[in-house]
Parts: C-alpha cells; sequence; structure tokens
C-alpha cells in the first residue's frame, strides 16, 4: 500500500510540474506577441519591394501610412502568411502598391489607443515615424527613424 500511495504521489508531482510548464510556456509566448502587438506604433522600418509590393515592417497596435503619397494598404494577407514570406521578426508587416522610384517618403504611425490587462496606451502627442530614400530598385538606400521609444 505505501508503494502506491508513493507512486500516486510522484505521478501527480509530475502533472502539477508538466502543467506549470505548460502555464509558464503560454504566459512566454503571450509576452511575445504583446510586445509585437500592444503600445504605440514604433520601429517602422521600410524593408524594401517584395513580391511585387512595397514592405514595412513595425511594432505596436495601429497602422503606418506613406504621407504625401495616397496608398492603400493591402489587406489580403494574415499575420502568419506574412511572417512565411518575410520571417517572424517579432513585428507586423503593412504591405503596398509600387511607386515610382526612386523616391523620398515619409512613412508614419497611427497609434490605436487601447488598454489591456495590466498597461493602458494612449495615442501619443507625436507619432513614430520614418524618413526612407529608396533607390531605383526599390530598396532602401537610408532610413532616418524618429521613433517613439517610451514603451
Amino acid at each position: 500500500k505505501q508503494w502506491y500511495q508513493r507512486r500516486v504521489r510522484g505521478l501527480m508531482a509530475s502533472l502539477v510540474l508538466v502543467f506549470v510548464l505548460a502555464l509558464a510556456r503560454v504566459s512566454i509566448s503571450s509576452a511575445m506577441t504583446d510586445q509585437r502587438m500592444n503600445g504605440p506604433i514604433r520601429d517602422i522600418t521600410y524593408l524594401g519591394v517584395k513580391n511585387g509590393r512595397m514592405v514595412v515592417a513595425y511594432r505596436g497596435m495601429g497602422r503606418v501610412d506613406f504621407m504625401g503619397v495616397n496608398l492603400a494598404q493591402y489587406h489580403d494577407t494574415n499575420c502568419m502568411q506574412q511572417n512565411r514570406k518575410y520571417g517572424d521578426r517579432n513585428c507586423q508587416y503593412a504591405e503596398f502598391p509600387l511607386i515610382s522610384f526612386p523616391a523620398t517618403v515619409k512613412i508614419v504611425g497611427s497609434t490605436i489607443a487601447h488598454q489591456g490587462n495590466s498597461y493602458s496606451c494612449r495615442k501619443p502627442a507625436v507619432e513614430s515615424w520614418s524618413y526612407v530614400e529608396i533607390g531605383p530598385d526599390g530598396m532602401p538606400v537610408r532610413q532616418h527613424f524618429g521613433n517613439n521609444n517610451k514603451f
């Protein structure tokens, strides 16, 4: 009988350990998602032309737009498809139609105010932005960042 009780206690301890490890893994992955999806728009980076589209990477909740150029963002792929195409860099991607190159553009973020369990995010007084000098091949020649790094 003692052997049986020790065996049951050992199995119970193993189950608790497995549950704790699974819970820790979920919280780690959700923390990575929080970093990518929450907070003000920041880290705006023009990646270049890929698959016939101009690709911009950014972090935060909201969207990015090209200033002075009326471009509608493509919404025909989800984040998992974009991660497969461009790599999972813990960011979001925005895809835009091509413009004539070479060009100098300003990409500006537009944060959506939101609130979570342990934080709240207001729309910043000054949004993050990036000046990009694009070469004739559509790839970035030079970028200058103005980030809202208070997150």
